[in-house]
């Protein structure tokens, strides 16, 4: 179902309204419309009113009363809130709906004349999502969706075939179904006062909500495969690797020693605060002779593709108990050229690994970048992200400066809309194609003096309200809200694409890439290239 605005906003707090806002948008109808949060100004006996939810559907005009937590009725008196803090004495969720819809009638009808004239009938639904109100003579079972019925959003639509049915005998004078000029008079009429476009920063906050409950989801797939002692994952990036990698660590420690090791220093730091365990030892790669002489109970490999050779794996083999035939372990790996020394990746060492252990993906859910950052990467690389699932954003901005001191004044341009959008600049990661600081066309910003370098403060407390700068190889399994990709050459291009793969990755919500002379033609060399491998042109 069509829902207005497209995104609830950050300001909507209530967990209640945030699940019936995702389960209406799940309802595959294309006729209705839902509205969120509708203001009543005016409202002839409250200062301010509002409807939680109004549909606007083919048989009827529907409101929507949602209630979350706790709700108390006590001798006709109804109390809202956490248990021994409920606020009150208040009107009843029924009389709230009723007092809404009849209200909105009227204004509505000012605006494109008396709806009983017009046909439409109307009605109301009361939701609690969290509790099963005892039936009272107040209202009728056709009129409430309770936490049973309402089942985490998956009876929803079931719920309101049910009420509709109620409703359409009570109003025996509409004419179902409503034209469809009616009801879109009736979205003209409104929309304005609330279809709004939330500024960049409130979207990703809600992206934030989206990821954490996306990989949520994923972890089932930890808790499906524990009793296996030896996994693979496989998923492009984006797809929670990194997440599924720290919560089986977790896990794991609770009944044994765990080493946690990856080829990325940067990542190993990160990684260090996150898994503030005893029973885990975390370490990058090139620093595992300081553990040469323990065997660790379980071990596990984040990005293992950088690590897939002979060499690496037998340096792996003496750390697990049991070797990596009998032992325990979990590698995470992305089969799409994401390693940035593509030389140190062995197709026969990953032929070796694979049957040792139980092979599970590639992961479909991408829950980092947006549909639109999704698309922008498989149309140059050709790689696949899976299915993105963290929500919409801004198309991928293109910028083509003349030389570095342009690229700079277009940088700063840039990151002043986006503060101007209440977006914090610890929010901004500039990504140096090049990787060398001294040359980094960041250092001609008007911000040059307060950019933070990734490495300087990568696992610290000190991370400030700054500009991030770091090259990609330092960068590599992290990620920032908005990534801006500077200082790319058409050398950077050269005979690889795994560089643009895991720079654009790193975004969540906003990519702008910054082309010198002649990167604008190889890109588009790079992207019909791509096309040409999936069967997009002849």
């Amino acid at each position: 179902m069509r829902i207005i605005p497209s995104e609830i906003s950050s300001s909507t707090r209530s967990r209640a309204e945030r699940s019936v806002f995702a389960a209406l948008k799940a309802i595959p109808d294309h006729q209705s419309v839902a509205l969120h949060s509708v203001h009543l100004g005016r409202h002839r006996t409250k200062r301010v009113g509002e409807i939680d939810f109004v549909v606007i559907a083919p048989d009827i005009l529907l409101f929507i009363e949602v209630k979350g937590g706790r709700v108390v009725q006590e001798d006709g008196k109804w109390y809202y809130g956490p248990a021994g803090h409920e606020d009150g004495p208040k009107e009843s969720p029924f009389a709230q709906a009723s007092g809404g819809m009849h209200e909105f009638e009227r204004k509505l009808g000012t605006l494109i004349g008396d709806l009983r004239d017009l046909g439409v009938p109307s009605g109301y639904l009361v939701i609690t999502t969290d509790i099963d109100l005892d039936r009272t003579t107040e209202f009728e079972p056709e009129q409430y969706l309770g936490r049973t019925a309402y089942d985490g959003g998956r009876g929803l639509a079931q719920g309101i075939e049910r009420t509709t049915r109620f409703w359409l005998g009570r109003n025996r004078w509409g004419q179902t179904p409503v034209p469809s000029s009616v009801r879109q008079k009736m979205l003209d009429a409104i929309r304005p006062d609330f279809d709004l476009v939330p500024n960049l920063q409130s979207r990703l906050t809600d992206l934030d909500v989206a990821f954490e409950r996306l990989t949520s989801e994923q972890m089932d797939r930890l808790d499906e495969s524990e009793s296996n002692p030896r996994l693979i994952w496989t998923g492009g990036a984006g797809t929670g690797k990194t997440f599924l990698a720290a919560e089986a660590a977790r896990r794991k420690s609770v009944v044994g020693s765990v080493l946690f090791t990856c080829a990325s220093s940067t990542l190993a730091r990160h990684m260090t605060r996150i898994l503030a365990n005893d029973a885990i030892t975390v370490l990058p790669f090139d620093r595992l002779d300081e553990v040469k002489h323990r065997a660790f109970d379980h071990v596990i490999v984040d990005e293992a593709q950088d690590l897939m050779t002979f060499d690496s794996l037998g340096v792996l083999e003496e750390l697990v108990s049991g070797g990596l035939e009998e032992g325990r372990w979990i590698f995470m790996l992305d089969q799409n050229n994401q390693v940035l020394a593509p030389d140190a990746y062995s197709s026969e060492a990953w032929d070796y690994l694979r049957p040792l252990g139980s092979v599970y993906g590639p992961m479909k859910r991408n829950c980092r970048n947006t549909v639109q950052i999704v698309k922008q990467v498989q149309l140059f690389t050709g790689a696949d992200l899976g299915i993105a699932s963290a929500g919409e954003g801004d198309p991928a901005r293109f910028v083509y400066p003349q030389d570095a001191r342009h690229e700079a004044n277009l940088l700063d341009t840039y990151v002043n809309e986006l503060v101007q959008q209440d977006v914090s600049l610890r929010d901004i990661t500039l990504l140096s194609a090049s990787g060398n600081w001294e040359m980094s066309s960041a250092r001609l910003s008007q911000r040059a003096s307060k950019i933070q370098r990734f490495t300087d403060v990568v696992g610290s407390e000190r991370t400030r309200h700054r500009l991030t700068w770091s090259s990609i190889a330092d960068f590599k399994g992290h990620e920032s809200h908005v990534v801006c990709l500077i200082d790319l050459e058409p050398e950077h291009l050269e005979g690889r694409l795994d560089a643009i793969y895991v720079a654009w990755t790193r975004a969540r919500a906003q990519l702008w890439i910054s082309c010198h002379p002649n990167v604008r033609k190889k890109l588009t060399t790079l992207g019909t290239a791509a096309l040409q491998r999936n069967g997009g042109l002849r």
